[in-house]
C-alpha cells in the first residue's frame, strides 16, 4: 500500500495555493455542487461545523454565503490556507471561525459538530476507515457528513503512462466503509474528461494545482518526451487534444442513533 507523504503534500499546496484558484476548475464545481446539494438534506442553520482540507474556500464561500453558521472550524494541512478564507469571511461580517491548522488524521478537533463537510480531501489519507471512525465520534448524535473524493478512474491516464496514482477507493468501498457508522442520504459518482492541447499542458495543470503531491517526481528531457509520446498514443482526440479524467465522488450520510 502506498503511504502519502503529507510533508510533500502540505508543502506542494503551499507552493501552488494562487495557481490553485485559477487551474483547479474541476474541484470549484464539485465544491459547489456539494454546498448546493447540502441544502436538501440539513437546514440552512448549520450550527457548529467542521470543514476537513479547506483549502483556497471553494466550499467554504459557498458555506458562509448560502448558510447560517454559529461557529466555523476550518482545517487544512497547508497553513497558507486560511489567509484567503479570513479575507473573505471579514467582508462578509462573518468572524465565528477558527482554523485548526495540520494533517486531519492527527488533529484533534472539537466535539458536539452538527456537520462535517470536505471536498477533495478525503483521498490524500492514508487509513480512510480510521478517521471515518475519529469523525463519527466528533459529530453529535443527529450529525451529518457531507464529502466529496475521487474514485479510481480519477487521472487514470497519468497512472497508465507513468504508474504514479493514488490508490483511490470506489464508492462502493466507501459506503462499506461508511455505513457502519452512517446512513447514507445520498451517493453518486460521474466521470468528467478535460481537454488539454498536449500532455505537457496536463503535467502543468497538475503541477498548478498541486496534486502531484505523491511524491518527488522529476521529469528530465528524456523521460519527459517518452512521458509525451506513449500519451499521446493512448489517450489523443481526433482533433489532437489530449484528455485527462476526473472522477468525482460525492456521499451524504447522517449519523446512525446508538
Amino acid at each position: 500500500m502506498y503511504i502519502t507523504d503529507k510533508e510533500i503534500v502540505r508543502n506542494r499546496f503551499n507552493r501552488n495555493f494562487v495557481s490553485y484558484n485559477r487551474e483547479a476548475v474541476v474541484q470549484q464545481q464539485i465544491a459547489e455542487k456539494l454546498a448546493s446539494m447540502l441544502s436538501k438534506f440539513c437546514k440552512t442553520e448549520l450550527n457548529r461545523v467542521l470543514e476537513i482540507g479547506c483549502g483556497t474556500g471553494f466550499l467554504s464561500k459557498n458555506i458562509i454565503s448560502d448558510y447560517l453558521v454559529d461557529e466555523y472550524f476550518l482545517n487544512d494541512i497547508a497553513e497558507s490556507a486560511f489567509k484567503e478564507i479570513a479575507i473573505y469571511a471579514n467582508s462578509k461580517n462573518f468572524y465565528n471561525y477558527k482554523f485548526i491548522h495540520g494533517d486531519a488524521e492527527t488533529a484533534v478537533f472539537p466535539e458536539n459538530i452538527n456537520t462535517i463537510i470536505s471536498t477533495s480531501t478525503f483521498q490524500w489519507f492514508n487509513n480512510i476507515e480510521k478517521f471515518i471512525s475519529k469523525i463519527n465520534y466528533v459529530l453529535n448524535d443527529t450529525g451529518i457528513i457531507a464529502f466529496s473524493t475521487f474514485g479510481k478512474n480519477n487521472f487514470k491516464e497519468i497512472k497508465a503512462v507513468s504508474n504514479v496514482g493514488l490508490e483511490y477507493k470506489t464508492l462502493k468501498e466507501l459506503k462499506t466503509i461508511i455505513e457502519p457508522y452512517f446512513n447514507i442520504l445520498h451517493a453518486e459518482e460521474w466521470i468528467q474528461k478535460e481537454q488539454f492541447n498536449s500532455p505537457k499542458d496536463v503535467l502543468k495543470h497538475i503541477k498548478l494545482t498541486g496534486v502531484n503531491g505523491l511524491k518527488n517526481e522529476f521529469f528530465g528531457k528524456e523521460k519527459l518526451i517518452k512521458f509525451t509520446e506513449e500519451y499521446q498514443k493512448q489517450f489523443s482526440n481526433n482533433n489532437k487534444t489530449v484528455n485527462l479524467t476526473y472522477h468525482p465522488i460525492i456521499i451524504i450520510a447522517k449519523k446512525r442513533y446508538a
